[in-house]
């Protein structure tokens, strides 16, 4: 087995959301917090290429990607800033990068090529079908009964847990704990391990009493695959900072970058 480093990323803005598709495409939500702006950009997930970038709308700040359907980027407003309710949905072509339309309604989700909305007015609760790619009104309630909301597939993504230092020294082959044992290690190691690979990362005290963020991958004999410095002089530990999809790791550099590499 070996770990392939596919390309990195990195465009100074903070990194809010990373979303693999189905068809080969990585969608990057960046936000700059203080200007008040969101930044969508879309690129192969394989080599890096750029299908579009830095996408906004009128919208420039409260909106958000509600789900990733067929190629169709289905972005949702909010009801107001101060209120996480979602409304309305704009509907986005990847491949034509244009919108397709747009729908003032409630999205509640999609199946079978078609999205279900629902309205309200006057107290009364209406449910109704749209075709994903043009929008329009299909059907009413009626049809709906036979219409159910599919499972949210996570079985694809492999998402890492935590474990303490004791754990970790533990589950390592003996030849590569020697190499881990001298760090000081703060609050828990993120950790996955799956066909015969462990991969986790940690927090470590330097020298000038900073943390150091620090990523290992290692097969069941010891041996080193991949090792990266996530992030150096930090203040604060930060959140897990990979997780792994099919065959793609996808590591978190900081807040504004990350990589995209390859189990083989």
């Amino acid at each position: 087995m070996k770990i392939k480093k596919l390309f990195k990323y990195n465009r100074g803005r903070q990194i809010f959301r990373l979303l693999p598709t189905d068809t080969d495409k990585l969608i990057i939500e960046e936000r700059d917090r203080v200007k008040k702006e969101a930044f969508f950009s879309c690129v192969n997930i394989i080599t890096g290429k750029r299908v579009f970038t830095d996408l906004q709308f009128e919208e420039k700040y409260w909106i958000g990607i509600k789900e990733i359907y067929k190629d169709v980027i289905f972005f949702h407003r909010f009801e107001r800033p101060d209120l996480p309710n979602h409304k309305g949905i704009i509907a986005y072509d990847i491949n034509s990068k244009k919108i397709l339309w747009e729908n003032p309604n409630k999205f509640l989700f999609s199946r079978d090529d078609k999205l279900v909305f629902v309205s309200n007015e006057y107290g009364i609760s209406k449910y109704f079908l749209v075709d994903y790619l043009s929008g329009e009104m299909e059907s009413t309630n009626t049809e709906l009964l036979n219409l159910q909301r599919k499972e949210e597939k996570q079985n694809h993504y492999i998402y890492s847990k935590k474990i303490n230092q004791a754990e970790l020294i533990n589950s390592v082959h003996p030849k590569f704990k020697k190499r881990i044992e001298n760090f000081i290690i703060k609050d828990y190691v993120n950790s996955i391990v799956t066909n015969n690979i462990s991969f986790f990362n940690f927090h470590y005290i330097n020298k000038n009493g900073k943390f150091d963020n620090i990523f290992f991958s290692l097969d069941n004999e010891g041996k080193i695959l991949l090792k990266e410095i996530l992030n150096k002089g930090i203040d604060k530990i930060e959140p897990e900072s990979f997780f792994i999809k099919h065959n793609l790791l996808f590591l978190l550099f900081a807040q504004s970058g990350f990589g995209v590499y390859k189990i083989i």
